[in-house]
Formats: structure tokens, sequence, C-alpha cells
């Protein structure tokens, strides 16, 4: 039973950990690129899955989910 609560537990921590990543990269991406004046701007959500950051963050964000819970019990 532990290994299930711990690892839904770091599945909740990936993804709260994904939902952040995606408006931190956002807002870096608009302050760093300001776009010229009347040009609409898009961003594409499913690029920032191809990163290596995006990878070691949720990685690093479930093992510490599952580590926390494990070590709680």
């Amino acid at each position: 039973m532990i290994y299930i609560k711990s690892t839904l537990v770091g599945i909740v921590l990936l993804f709260i950990a994904t939902v952040v990543y995606i408006i931190c990269v956002g807002y870096l991406a608009l302050r760093n690129f300001t776009p010229p004046p009347g040009v609409e701007v898009s961003f594409v959500v499913g690029s920032i899955f191809n990163r290596p950051s995006y990878w070691v963050i949720g990685l690093a964000a479930f093992v510490l989910g599952f580590y926390w819970e494990f070590r709680r019990a």
C-alpha cells in the first residue's frame, strides 16, 4: 500500500511541477523575446515537453514526492 500511495504522491507532484514549469517557461519566453507591435504571439505547449530540462525537473519532482511519502510511512 505504501508503494501505491508514494507513486500517487509522486504523480501529483509531477503534474504540479509541469504546470509551474509551463507557466515559468512561457513567462520567460515572452519576457526575453519581445514581439514586434501588431504581431500575434502563439505558444506551442507541446514543444516544452521535448526539452531536457523539463524531463529533469519532472523526474526530480516525482522522485521527491515518492521519497517524501515513502519516508513518512
